[in-house]
């Protein structure tokens, strides 16, 4: 599974010492979130190196780490590390963020434990705090309009007995299913602190459409979804086709040559990528709902925040089209672009063409 690393960063730099062009010295301050043994890696870190930017320099065991270099917040919220090192404001910030990231994540090998860097300080000897930077999270947001909350009243009122039957019931594949979808939206849910929340949330949902289904491959599993009763099975095949080919691509193999380019190329190709969680939890939720006494599909609006406005899928196919388009292979394959489809009883219908790029 990849992991959707990219993030934009809210940066300020001290811009009279960037007009000046002077280089800094001094340190980075790097704050990663407090998880469980955080603190006693980083104490470990400061009790046995002091760290610089060119390589960890390891301390007599005699002397104390330097006044600071631990910080913790008392409440557990976060930590910070400190690493020795030059400054150039005149260079690109997001340049000197990666550097210190690669850092970070070098020393979190030889640690066997992560320290993602959630804000990024530096302090010049001198001058005092230089620069500074914030990762910024993908913005996500759940509705819950007067409409929805009368289909849930519907839900309750008409399915609640037969969601509790199939929890309750010794064939796995409802329950397993449900508990996918439940802890996908709860990874969704949760704040953007770490790279992996949305990736995790996409292959939950996708777990529970394999469950459902009973199958990872992606025809199979189209003809299985012509005999549910989903409201719409031929739109409900094209959806399940963009999903299991995303996750090919993005989600479930590392033998893709080219997914990290893609998704770390910038903004917009990371929150394209992360819009598909939406559209694996469309997926999935009305393959649940179909099963359910009603049948009645319900999705709470739940909306992916990025530069251009936030995005909610409707479960359309001019959403494929334009705002969830998303390379999933089907520009050099044609077994990808054409995406078959079936009637009931599993024989071919009229295919469907997914574009080459997305439409305006």
């Amino acid at each position: 599974m990849t992991s959707l690393n990219y993030r934009e960063w809210d940066v300020f730099i001290n811009e009279r010492l960037k007009a000046r062009g002077d280089i800094c010295n001094g340190y980075y301050t790097c704050c990663v979130p407090a998880f469980t043994m955080t603190q006693q890696t980083i104490r470990f870190l400061n009790e046995t190196l002091e760290l610089h930017t060119s390589h960890p320099h390891f301390l007599d065991i005699r002397t104390p780490p330097p006044m600071g270099a631990l910080q913790a917040d008392l409440r557990g919220v976060s930590l910070s590390l400190r690493i020795y090192g030059h400054f150039d404001p005149a260079k690109d910030a997001r340049e000197q963020i990666d550097l210190i990231s690669q850092y970070l994540d070098a020393v979190s090998m030889c640690t066997d434990f992560p320290l993602h860097m959630q804000s990024i300080q530096f302090i010049d000897h001198n001058q005092g705090l230089v620069f500074q930077a914030t990762r910024r999270p993908f913005g996500r947001a759940v509705g819950f309009e007067i409409e929805q909350r009368s289909v849930a009243i519907s839900k309750i009122t008409n399915d609640f007995d037969s969601f509790l039957a199939h929890l309750k019931d010794p064939d796995p594949r409802l329950r397993v299913a449900i508990r996918h979808y439940l802890t996908g939206m709860t990874l969704l849910g949760l704040e953007d602190q770490v790279p992996g929340l949305i990736d995790a949330a996409y292959m939950q949902f996708y777990q529970g459409i394999e469950a459902l289904l009973g199958t990872s491959v992606c025809n199979e599993a189209k003809k299985r979804i012509a005999w549910t009763n989903v409201v719409d099975p031929r739109l409900a095949q094209i959806v399940c086709h963009q999903v299991f080919n995303v996750r090919h691509k993005y989600f479930g193999h590392g033998n893709e040559p080219d997914f990290h380019t893609i998704s770390d190329r910038g903004p917009e190709e990371a929150v394209r990528l992360a819009k598909q969680s939406l559209v694996a939890r469309w997926l999935c939720r009305i393959l649940i709902d179909s099963e359910s006494k009603s049948r009645l599909p319900f999705l709470r609006e739940m909306r992916i925040y990025g530069a251009q406005g936030s995005d909610e899928f409707r479960g359309t196919q001019d959403d494929l089209k334009a705002r969830f388009w998303i390379d999933f292979g089907q520009i050099r394959e044609i077994g990808k672009r054409v995406c078959k489809l079936y009637d009931a009883s599993g024989c071919d219908i009229k295919p469907f063409d997914f574009p080459v790029e997305p439409a305006v």
